[in-house]
């Protein structure tokens, strides 16, 4: 039986406040030193080139989903005059807030901790940006209200980067043990998954978690949800390399799927 929205985002809040302190203990101390850099950017590949081209100097950002921020940041220190970071877990936003402490940017960048689905009415309108990386589309229990968000956030003209996981990807499962990754799941299922083996991707260690809630959303479902909220595609390429730390080694193999996407989508 599925539970209401609501139901899925306050579970899935829980696991991930839980997973923090493990995910800091991978990266904080390495990144709590990189980030001291004004030149730190952990954004790279495609995204980054479409952040380029697209541009970001001086301009009002939003990132929904954003963890820890180091995205966020990285926005600012591509010239960014505004940057706002959205996560539902209080515990990787106060990895964050010492993030741009230490970097000494607390004038540029805020975070707020609230669900993406009932964010402040003061947020409406007031972007130039939303950006939306990797591992957000498949926590989102519905998409159409999802991107009904995004519009709302952009000012006239404004544009959505967004670079995701592909959902092929979802039709794959890793062997534990020896590392490959065949074939498991219809693409169609509609899939949602419950875990409760822990969401530390870094190590992938397993542990006994809180519940959590990801869902199988396909290409087709992501790209009309945003048209029907009245986004126009602007620029879409899927990738062929490793984004998602997910399924890594179909990176090598000649014959692959595609591994992840880059889009842009404008409000006019």
């Amino acid at each position: 039986m599925r539970k209401s929205r609501k139901e899925y985002t306050d579970a899935n809040r829980l696991a991930w406040d839980e997973v923090a302190s493990r995910h800091a203990a991978h990266n904080n101390p390495a990144l709590f030193e990189a980030v001291k850099d004004p030149a730190f950017v952990s954004l790279e590949g495609d995204i980054l080139h479409t952040l380029q081209r697209v541009g970001v100097a001086g301009k009002h950002i939003i990132q929904l989903g954003c963890n820890n921020g180091r995205e966020t940041l990285s926005l600012r220190n591509l010239g960014a005059a505004r940057c706002v970071g959205i996560d539902a877990s209080a515990e990787f936003l106060e990895h964050g807030r010492e993030m741009i402490r230490l970097a000494g940017a607390q004038d540029q960048v805020e975070f707020v901790e609230a669900d993406v689905y009932d964010l402040p009415a003061e947020f409406n309108g007031a972007f130039d940006m939303v950006l939306v990386t990797i591992g957000v589309i498949s926590w989102m229990p519905e998409l159409k209200p999802f991107f009904e968000v995004i519009r709302g956030l952009l000012k006239p003209g404004g544009k959505l980067v967004m670079e995701e996981m592909h959902p092929v990807l979802f039709m794959y499962e890793e062997d534990a043990d020896s590392g490959v990754s065949t074939v498991q799941y219809s693409y169609f299922s509609g899939e949602v998954w419950e875990e409760t083996s822990g969401l530390d991707y870094y190590s992938h260690e397993t542990y006994q978690s809180a519940p959590n809630y990801s869902f199988m959303h396909r290409l087709d479902e992501i790209l009309m949800a945003g048209i029907d909220s009245h986004l126009n595609l602007e620029h879409f390429v899927e990738l062929d390399y490793d984004i998602s730390n997910f399924c890594s080694d179909l990176e090598l193999n000649p014959v692959r799927p595609p591994l992840g996407f880059v889009m842009v989508m404008n409000a006019q």
